[in-house]
């Protein structure tokens, strides 16, 4: 049965925050692959609202989403995230998902972080300050690129690059994100087998294709001419949601209609239904630099000369963030899904019954996918190309 996706409920900060940049990179970027982790990008810059002030504090509250809670009151939030990912490791529990955030921040040898930020931070975001030498770029680049692949399980490489760090350098603000989780319903290995995908653009290329069928919770949306399915994992609530268009070139058409749009309101259309389920097996990466978009989404002064970054360190040195970039990656197959991100922000100076309606869902042509719970958006991207 088709479903009418709702507009009653106007999206969350957190969801708004997570459509409106996706939208924007994923406009930036025609044809590519994308992945990105807007939950990972939204933690490290509320690392930088709390050392933010004036107006350039009041752009990223209302960019991320944060309005009408004050500092304190963000970092709670925020440590709530970061409570979820430690439940798996405090029951110590193999077969659980594994989520996990990290946080970090390094500081210039000659400055100390002001010491009601430095307990914001630690309190909420567990963030250890360490005090590095910047101008001894390679060294620093490598310390800060070790902890962050320890952190994400070898996965995210490179981050930082030692041309990036010089003498001006006053502080980088590191988030890090992994997500492990196997699927409740695995895909047999002996299922999977090469078919057609049309990549965007029109190309029709040979993939490893998984196929199980079983009951999900599914829905046919015309007013996003797609169909929805959720994919959920084994021990979490967290979830794989794909939004596949019926057309093979109709995913620019669903990712115009999902920016207005809380993703949550298109999981509470589904139903548990009979599915034929075939989905490629992917695994990529993307890297990109998110300045653009963030100022696209009203947050300007923090790249300016107009920055008041005040309350981030003791000294009242004149900062701005010169970069804010993000890297993630993920891999898809027959067990579950691995993803993991890091956002750098640098300142500078979801029993079978006989004749019912099996549904065919048959990811062969661009589609979205997020990795989702009702609260939080932990990774969002599209497949256009394998």
């Amino acid at each position: 049965m088709a479903n009418t996706v709702s507009h009653s409920k106007s999206p969350t900060g957190e969801a708004q925050f997570a459509s409106q940049l996706y939208d924007q990179l994923a406009k930036s970027e025609p044809g590519k692959n994308i992945v990105l982790s807007p939950s990972s990008i939204r933690t490290g810059l509320a690392l930088a609202y709390l050392g933010a002030e004036g107006s350039t504090a009041d752009e990223l509250k209302q960019g991320l989403g944060l309005e009408g809670a004050d500092k304190n009151e963000v970092a709670e939030k925020f440590a709530q995230l970061l409570a979820k990912g430690e439940e798996k490791e405090a029951n110590g529990d193999e077969d659980k998902p594994e989520l996990k955030y990290a946080n970090r921040i390094y500081v210039a040898q000659r400055f100390q972080l002001a010491q009601t930020y430095q307990d914001l931070v630690s309190k909420n975001f567990a963030a250890a300050a360490e005090n590095v030498n910047f101008t001894q770029s390679a060294d620093t680049a490598k310390q800060i690129n070790s902890w962050v692949e320890e952190q994400t399980h070898k996965q995210i490489k490179d981050l930082v690059t030692p041309d990036s760090l010089d003498a001006d350098t006053a502080a980088i603000l590191v988030n890090a994100i992994y997500f492990k989780a196997e699927w409740q319903n695995t895909f047999p290995e002996y299922t999977t087998f090469a078919r057609d995908f049309v990549n965007h653009g029109g190309q029709k290329v040979s993939v490893d294709t998984m196929s199980q069928e079983d009951y999900f919770r599914f829905a046919e949306l015309p007013e996003l001419k797609a169909k929805a399915l959720e994919l959920p994992y084994i021990g979490t609530d967290i979830v794989f949601l794909i939004i596949l268009p019926q057309e093979e070139q109709g995913l620019a058409f669903v990712e115009e209609k999902l920016k207005d749009l809380d993703l949550n309101e298109i999981s509470s259309q589904l139903k548990k239904q009979k599915v034929q389920v075939e989905l490629p097996k992917f695994k990529f990466e993307f890297d990109v630099p998110l300045q653009s978009a963030l100022e696209k989404l009203g947050i300007t002064k923090l790249f300016t000369h107009e920055a008041n970054l005040s309350s981030l360190l003791q000294e009242s040195e004149p900062l701005r963030i010169s970069e804010v970039k993000h890297k993630a990656i993920i891999e898809v197959n027959e067990k579950g899904t691995t993803a993991s991100g890091a956002t750098l922000i640098k300142a500078q100076l979801e029993s079978y019954l006989i004749g019912e309606e099996i549904f065919q869902f048959t990811a062969d042509h661009p589609f979205f996918f997020a990795i989702k719970d009702a609260e939080s958006t932990y990774f969002a991207g599209h497949v256009n190309q394998l």
